[in-house]
């Protein structure tokens, strides 16, 4: 059945969202969107000939879609996650590095599960969050996430300003940080969503620890997962292309949004 969905920013991923609709690869019966720069918004509109989509100036209009897509960033997610389920939306998290705050976490599923609406979490830009998952239903010891990355495609984090620390300083691969998914989401909320997302598939986000690269001379963005337990081992690399709008953003990501949003089919593939 088509649903009508709301969209929370006009960033790339939700440019990317809206096109995938325009283009019939996403099917739903309309889409607001709503964006701190309309306008922007409104000259995209302008040149779609669909009438399913459609511009609004709150975010309170969104509120009457079958699902809302979270596109706008860690604050939006603090600022209207909860509201959003309390309308009986369903919403899907993009930028999920904002759960690393427990409070705000413990009162989005609180909502969910008052609401009976459902969060979902994309698999972003990494793989294998099917197997963490599985694993968890048996012991998981220890998870790890490396992610190396062009220095563009991290600068101006605020870990980096805070702890005075220039990228394109080096000329060869540096450790630019080390510590739990939460600690790095904290640090780098336009960078690492996907450090949450394994956190919080397998051992917690506290228990799962991350290291940054910067390389001067990766043109990608390469993740590798490692996990042991009783599972065995899980160990799985990822080299994405960034985004051609925006290199802080791996170009599966976007696909993994939009595969989202297609996966209302009869037959389900993966956990």
């Amino acid at each position: 059945m088509s649903r009508a969905i709301g969209i929370l920013g006009f960033g790339t991923i939700g440019h990317e969202l809206t096109t995938a609709v325009r283009d019939g690869t996403v099917s739903v019966s309309a889409v607001r969107i709503f964006d701190r720069h309309p306008d922007r918004v409104e000259a995209f509109v302008e040149q779609t000939e669909t009438g399913k989509i459609s511009v609004v100036r709150e975010v309170d209009r969104l509120l009457d879609a079958d699902l809302v897509v979270e596109a706008a960033g860690q604050g939006a997610v603090r600022k209207y996650a909860v509201d959003i389920l309390r309308a009986n939306c369903d919403l899907v998290v993009l930028s999920v590095g904002a759960l690393a705050d427990r409070s705000l976490r413990e009162r989005v599923i609180e909502a969910a599960e008052e609401t009976g609406r459902t969060v979902f979490v994309p698999s972003g830009a990494i793989a294998g969050l099917d197997a963490i998952k599985a694993a968890g239903n048996g012991e998981i010891e220890s998870v790890s996430l490396t992610t190396t990355k062009p220095p563009e495609g991290i600068e101006g984090a605020p870990y980096l300003d805070s702890h005075g620390i220039d990228v394109h300083d080096s000329t060869e691969p540096t450790v630019v940080f080390e510590g739990t998914a939460a600690e790095a989401a904290e640090g780098f909320p336009s960078n690492i969503n996907v450090a949450l997302a394994l956190g919080l598939a397998g051992i917690g986000p506290d228990r799962t620890t991350v290291r940054i690269i910067a390389d001067p001379d990766q043109q990608q963005n390469v993740h590798r997962i490692t996990a042991t337990g009783a599972m065995g081992e899980i160990e799985t690399t990822v080299r994405n292309s960034p985004s051609p709008s925006n290199p802080k953003t791996s170009y599966l990501a976007v696909l993994s949004a939009i595969e989202l949003l297609r996966e209302d089919r009869t037959v389900r593939v993966g956990t």
